[in-house]
């Protein structure tokens, strides 16, 4: 990493753009993916704060087996970790990375996310020039909902703010947050 990617930065310059979402692979694939264009983040701060925002909720630590009679059985697991692989393309051209981007993504909404390794989720956050870059997050349509999803995002944003303000980020269990959302979608 550079200097320049550890420099505090204005908090309105870490707010996402609108989402963008992929409905998965045409075979009826199970991943819902958010695509957003972040300014001046801070990788690893990024990264501990959606460990910091998942740690509060067993969304981070979630899997799903099959049970006999076919239906999706909850197991959480306490050591489970946050995964976001973070790429610099900057030495690239901004039209090939664009078109780097779609392949990525393409190739991820063929691949799908194992549904019994926990979290049911992973991201990617890639560098395009000195400010600008792009996270790519996925998870199972299993673990929650679209709406759910854009709260998370939203904490996240919170969280990162609180961060970079030398807070510490609210807990999920003192709101009501995506793991409600969660309960009502596995059969039992």
């Amino acid at each position: 990493m550079t200097a320049t990617s550890e420099e505090l930065r204005p908090l309105w310059g870490i707010r996402p753009a609108l989402p963008r979402s992929d409905p998965g692979p045409p075979d009826g694939g199970r991943v819902e993916r958010f695509v957003l264009s972040l300014s001046g983040v801070l990788p690893l701060v990024y990264e501990q704060t959606w460990q910091a925002v998942l740690d509060g909720t067993p969304l981070c630590r979630t899997a799903f087996h099959r049970s006999p009679g076919g239906g999706l059985v909850r197991t959480v697991r306490p050591d489970a970790r946050f995964r976001m692989q973070a790429v610099d393309w900057r030495a690239t051209r901004p039209e090939v990375q664009d078109c780097r981007l779609a392949e990525r993504l393409n190739r991820e909404a063929a691949t799908g996310l194992p549904l019994d390794r926990a979290p049911l989720m992973c991201a990617t956050l890639i560098r395009r020039d000195d400010r600008t870059w792009t996270f790519a997050w996925r998870y199972a349509r299993e673990l929650m909902g679209r709406r759910a999803g854009l709260r998370v995002l939203e904490e996240v944003a919170d969280a990162y703010g609180a961060l970079l303000r030398g807070g510490v980020p609210r807990r999920a269990g003192g709101r009501r947050g995506a793991d409600g959302l969660l309960a009502g979608r596995v059969s039992r």
